[in-house]
């Protein structure tokens, strides 16, 4: 049960939920309605049947554009489309982050009424409405395109949806969620397929772009032009909001449009100590961009100066629309704002909610809420904030100690709204069962009383190690990224990434004795997460408990990163059952049939079988796919090699073997496959030279066991003797894995 304040929509108590969340009580909103049908001449309350176009940039600050005031960045797209559309100066995300956001934008309700609070271990229900299911049932066709995992399908962001492209996947197991992301113009392409099929009827295309999410990686001349690597990334999502914008002119739809832009939260930049997002709620990670465009360019260079929200973004495209309102919604319709009508007072006074549980969730911090209005911040945590943001915008001067009446009055307000906490896959009944049954949770979350954590404003610092550890963990220095990440625990042993990284660390060294008391460890920190989940399946599949890797790979179930079908497939792989790892990837083509993985784990299976002709031909799909121009896939090059090389086509294996060490400089296969390519042709100092290569340069358990392994089969046992020993000096107790 939801605390006072936040009731499922439909509940009693509907009037109090509207007038504590958004200031608009019954009595405003019938205003709102009646003035929907007596506008002024020219400025149409509604446009039935125009295409309704949304599209979000990812991780963009309002205050970054240069229709908001930035002068370091050029965004001539985004600034033409200001010029033909209403912006509204001061939007709030309600949270900075990617899937609870964009849940309240396809709902219109907060995140403590979704229950969607963070981007792992949370899914949208099946009860709310949402956007796009209430423009499908007034006859739109509804098509969605993303750039990253994290708006996966799974997570039920997508609900209401005819077409949802979500074929994005991780290119090597250790990859984090957050950086598992596809080339916005590869999206932007993919929805306008979509759209040319669909724009004889109305329509609601929805465009998701990662730029300029982390890491800032901007292609040319972005990455030349601008020092600041994230303003180059601005610059690049402006040049594919640029080529969608000229799509729809081109197919002559702009015109008669409602095209929506924003951006789901902001990025800290180093502000306040936090150089992303998701941990603080300052200004700078809540402030968004939001400009709407009517058709025939109504209005268009009006601006609105009042706050109002991402939850307002449903019944203003319901009401543009022409359809009945929706009931229960925390936001409101701005038809009033998009026809220039002066503010409600209800409106200008308007205090809109924010919060984070990512501290607590992931770095055993106190979460975080917070109002903001037109005049003042205040933020709630174990040392509360009240900030002045028109006198000082930048946040610097804490006015609590003073307790001003802002901090009193916005005190009294959060606390009567309730915002209870919801731990991460405790509110499916199964999950919890599941996750019982393998030992991590009892009846009910352990964290979910959680006393006396520190405000993390005061331990925000820390993240510089934590991403010290990450960065020597994915360069490959497993043991510096052990000690970094391994002290880091010792002070915040509550860091639940940080688990999961130091497990990864330990593995790499063959330390799995201490990998699994760190995943498990993790486990019961966030019980249901997908992602600590899928890394217990991972880690059963390296040391050969595959009974145990299924277990949780079925626990999973839909939330992870792949499909349950995927996972099972590389389990049985792993296992050596190829009929079983058939079927599976079988089945999750059949599902996803753009998915990169299932076709690898069936070249993998006619690989194995001595079927390289076959297994040659499912690579060739897998390359094929506009997906692998921007992002290969581990292994990937290895497996064309080996099977070029057991053909006879030399010269074409060691060219794949190379491209795979250049693109994953870790990968013990492909060092060892080019180093038996070289010696079967009898090139033996260049196959002495690749293992050595392969022992300094990864220098892990799993690379003195690969060339051990090799130079046994080449037959020089001294030199595998001699490694054997230097491996037992450097790693006592290794172990080799198999798979």
């Amino acid at each position: 049960m939801l605390a006072e304040g936040f009731q499922k929509p439909g509940a009693a108590g509907l009037a109090r939920v509207r007038r504590l969340l958004v200031g608009v009580g019954a009595a405003a909103l019938a205003a709102a309605t009646l003035v929907l049908s007596a506008c002024r001449p020219g400025t149409p309350a509604s446009f039935r049947g125009a295409p309704v176009v949304l599209i979000s940039v990812d991780t963009l600050r309002a205050d970054h554009l240069p229709a908001y005031g930035y002068k370091a960045v050029d965004t001539p797209n985004i600034d033409a489309l200001r010029h033909d559309g209403v912006l509204f100066e001061n939007a709030y995300s309600h949270v900075p982050l990617t899937l609870p956001s964009h849940t309240t934008i396809f709902t219109g309700l907060l995140p403590p009424q979704s229950g969607v609070r963070d981007n792992l271990g949370y899914a949208l229900s099946a009860t709310p409405p949402t956007l796009a299911g209430t423009l499908k049932a007034a006859g739109y066709a509804t098509g969605g395109a993303v750039s990253s995992i994290v708006l996966s399908h799974a997570t039920g962001v997508s609900r209401g949806f005819d077409f949802w492209e979500d074929s994005v996947e991780p290119t090597k197991a250790s990859q984090t969620i957050s950086r598992v992301q596809r080339s916005g113009a590869e999206t932007e392409q993919l929805l306008a397929s979509w759209v040319s099929e669909h724009e004889g009827a109305p329509f609601f295309a929805f465009l998701h772009l990662f730029e300029p999410h982390s890491p800032y990686e901007p292609p040319e001349p972005f990455a030349s032009r601008y020092k600041l690597k994230y303003d180059g990334e601005i610059a690049r999502a402006d040049e594919i909001v640029g080529s969608f914008v000229n799509f729809l002119k081109d197919q002559g739809l702009y015109d008669r449009s409602i095209v929506i832009f924003l951006s789901d939260h902001g990025e800290g930049l180093d502000e306040h100590g936090e150089d992303e997002h998701g941990v603080l709620l300052y200004r700078e990670a809540i402030h968004v961009p939001l400009i709407v465009k009517l058709p025939k360019q109504a209005r268009g260079g009006g601006s609105v100066a009042s706050p109002v929200a991402l939850t307002d973004v449903f019944p203003t495209v319901v009401a543009l629309a022409g359809l009945p309102p929706v009931a229960g919604l925390a936001g409101r319709s701005l038809g009033s704002d998009l026809r220039g009508e002066p503010a409600a007072p209800a409106e200008a006074a308007r205090r809109i909610y924010g919060e984070t549980l990512y501290p607590r969730l992931h770095l055993g911090w106190s979460d975080l809420s917070s109002l903001i209005d037109s005049r003042n911040q205040y933020i709630e945590s174990p040392r509360p904030e009240l900030y002045d943001i028109v006198a000082d915008p930048g946040e610097k001067n804490d006015l609590a100690a003073g307790l001003p009446p802002a901090f009193r009055s916005m005190r009294a307000e959060l606390s009567r709204m309730g915002h209870p906490y919801q731990a991460p896959g405790a509110s499916d009944a199964e999950q919890v069962k599941k996750l019982a049954s393998l030992g991590y949770i009892s009846a009910s979350p352990a964290d979910a009383d959680a006393k006396d954590l520190p405000a993390p404003r005061d331990r925000i610092g820390n993240v510089a190690s934590l991403k010290r550890g990450f960065g020597a963990l994915q360069a490959g220095r497993y043991a510096e990224a052990r000690e970094v990440l391994g002290d880091l625990l010792k002070h915040e042993p509550r860091m639940l990434d940080v688990w999961q990284m130091y497990a990864d660390a330990c593995m790499a060294l063959g330390r799995e004795d201490e990998a699994l008391t760190a995943l498990q460890t993790a486990a019961r920190l966030s019980p249901g997460n997908p992602q600590i989940l899928m890394a217990l399946a991972d880690y059963y599949v390296a040391v050969g408990r595959f009974d145990e890797a299924r277990k949780h790979a079925e626990a999973v179930g839909d939330a992870g990163t792949a499909s349950p079908h995927e996972l099972l497939a590389s389990i049985a792989l792993a296992k050596g059952d190829l009929a079983e790892a058939e079927r599976e990837a079988r089945a999750a083509l059949e599902r996803y049939p753009q998915k990169r993985v299932p076709r690898i784990i069936l070249a993998r299976v006619l690989h194995d079988r001595r079927d390289c002709a076959g297994a040659l031909a499912q690579l060739d799909a897998v390359a094929r796919s506009r997906a692998s121009e921007a992002s290969p896939f581990q292994n990937t090059s290895f497996l064309r090699g080996d099977c070029l090389a057991r053909m006879g086509r030399t010269a074409e294996a060691e060219a794949a073997f190379r491209a795979e060490i250049h693109a994953f400089p870790t990968n013990t296969r492909a060092r060892a496959g080019l180093a038996m390519l070289y010696a079967s042709e009898g090139r033996e100092a260049d196959a002495r030279g690749a293992l050595g290569s392969l022992v300094a340069d990864v220098a892990t358990p799993e690379a003195y066991f690969a060339a051990i392994r090799t130079y046994e089969i080449l037959g020089d046992p001294g030199t595998a003797n001699e490694l054997k020993r230097d491996l037992q000096r450097k790693f006592p107790g290794a172990k080799e894995r198999k798979g």
